[in-house]
């Protein structure tokens, strides 16, 4: 019994090594489209545009009111993209969850006819509003970002990176979503033709398999000296 019950405290320690050995291990930046093409109405064959139309304009991406289009072949709880506003109402959203016009979260920045973004909503659909709260003013405006929207359980979250350093400047949260008939497609929204760069998503890494296998021997090196311990 004793001897069993020593195994069983080795083969857990062994058994934690490898989970954690070939569990995430961080978030890597994928940049999905930079938009570094000629001017054109064509968006190319990675996206899909659901509503409105989209163009590309000195290597940047812009849209007419009310404009959605989806990516092709990707999917992430997070993404982010650079956002722009135009000299008129205009608008930036990213699309979490899309199934549908309908069904999506749609999570965007706002300017009200001037140069700067001063307001941020938690909408849903496209451009559907998602009641009390969902639409506010951000705490300070500025002219550029880097946007970054997330879903983490039941809880959406929006970042503002204002001076491009890699660390956000504003963050808000809204835990009112009925999150029940949301796809998995993602995307960006547009209105009064406001311009977005470096559409990403961030994705998890495991270790290679040589960096893995590398470590291994500590493992049982460690499960030798407990069972050594525990005699």
């Amino acid at each position: 019994m004793a001897k069993q019950k020593k195994w069983r405290r080795v083969f857990k320690v062994l058994w934690t090594g490898v989970l954690l050995l070939y569990s995430p291990a961080f978030c890597g930046t994928i940049v999905l489209d930079d938009f570094n093409r000629s001017d054109s109405s064509d968006m190319g064959p990675n996206w899909i545009e659901q509503a409105g139309d989209f163009q590309i304009v000195s290597g940047r991406a812009s849209g007419s009111a009310f404009a959605l289009m989806t990516f092709v072949g990707a999917t992430s709880n997070r993404v982010s993209v650079d956002a722009f506003p135009s000299g008129t109402l205009s608008y930036v959203a990213i699309v979490l969850g899309y199934a549908d016009l309908d069904n999506s979260l749609f999570i965007k920045v706002q300017n009200q006819g001037d140069t700067r973004f001063n307001y941020a909503g938690f909408y849903h659909g496209n451009n559907v509003s998602s009641g009390l709260g969902s639409f506010f003013s951000l705490s300070s405006s500025f002219d550029s970002a880097r946007m970054t929207a997330s879903l983490v359980g039941g809880t959406a979250y929006l970042e503002f990176d204002t001076d491009f350093d890699g660390i956000p400047d504003q963050t808000y949260s809204y835990s009112g979503y009925s999150l029940g008939s949301l796809g998995t497609g993602i995307g960006l929204g547009s209105y009064g033709w406001a311009t977005m760069d470096n559409f990403a998503i961030e994705s998890e890494v495991v270790p290679e398999p040589a960096t893995a296998t590398l470590m291994i021997p500590p493992l049982f090196g460690l499960a030798i000296t407990l069972w050594r311990r525990r005699r």
